[in-house]
């Protein structure tokens, strides 16, 4: 967990405008949160959802 946690701070640092996204569905089912991460690396976007 400690090394997952190391890469992730050291990921963020090579990334430009990181952004942490709750995207809050509302439907018949009810409400859905999907949480998302976002950043720029290079010239790409790069998102990370479960």
């Amino acid at each position: 967990m400690k090394l997952v946690f190391a890469v992730m701070v050291v990921g963020l640092g090579a990334c430009s405008a990181p952004r942490l996204n709750a995207n809050i569905g509302i439907g018949a089912g009810g409400v859905t949160v999907t949480p998302a991460v976002t950043a720029r690396v290079g010239g790409a976007n790069i998102s990370v959802s479960p």
